[in-house]
């Protein structure tokens, strides 16, 4: 949640090289699926996904019991539903009108995000700056702050939420090259840096929370 933009991200991540690189990935397997009528199809999260948070816009999340207060699980919330309005708003404007954008107004219903509990702080050997990574799945010694699984409509991300912007353009391309009768243009080249969202309380060891917006 700490990062700007996703160059800085980007950049960040190279940085960490020392000490297994940080990646925000996105599996695109049996991704290739495209659809000529609508409505969307339903979807399912994936086995063991018990989500304990609902946000203001209908996304379920898992907190795997890591905010421990109310003014912390509202921030949580808060936080994800700002980067989904930022993502709401520049796909909007891309999309233009049509059924892409009726099925983007559907994606928050359908979108299940678990907040990592098996992180840790990786400092960067050249920076020297903190963040929260998990270690990877698909990349045994590197580390992601995002892991992305279109066919669950599933995002994991660390607690801070840094790699969640990414990982949500990600998953909303797929499903609207999945659900509509015309793909779309392609999100994560029309929306590549959403700002990143600082909570209202500092629940973080990354260095780089000063440069996220309230």
């Amino acid at each position: 949640m700490r990062f700007a933009a996703l160059g800085p991200l980007a950049a960040f991540a190279l940085a960490l090289c020392a000490c297994g690189p940080i990646e925000s990935s996105f599996d695109q397997s049996n991704s290739g699926i495209g659809l000529n009528s609508r409505p969307v199809r339903q979807t399912m999260p994936p086995p063991g996904f018990k989500p304990d948070l609902i946000t203001p816009d209908g996304i379920s999340v898992q907190t795997n019991g890591q905010y421990k207060t109310e003014a912390e699980r509202k921030a949580a919330a808060a936080a994800i539903n700002k980067y989904w309005a930022d993502l709401e708003k520049c796909a909007a404007t891309a999309l233009g009108a049509g059924d892409a954008v009726d099925a983007m107004r559907e994606f928050p219903g359908h979108l299940s995000i678990e907040i990592a509990n098996n992180w840790k702080v990786v400092e960067g050997p050249t920076t020297h700056r903190k963040t929260q990574a998990f270690p990877s799945l698909a990349h045994p010694g590197s580390w992601s702050m995002g892991l992305g699984k279109p066919d669950d409509v599933y995002i994991l991300v660390v607690p801070e939420l840094n790699g969640l912007g990414p990982q949500m353009v990600a998953e909303l391309d797929w499903w609207l090259k999945r659900d509509t009768a015309t793909p779309p243009i392609e999100l994560s080249k029309e929306c590549p840096a959403l700002p990143c969202h600082r909570f209202y309380y500092d629940n973080a060891p990354s260095q780089a929370w000063n440069e996220c917006v309230d």
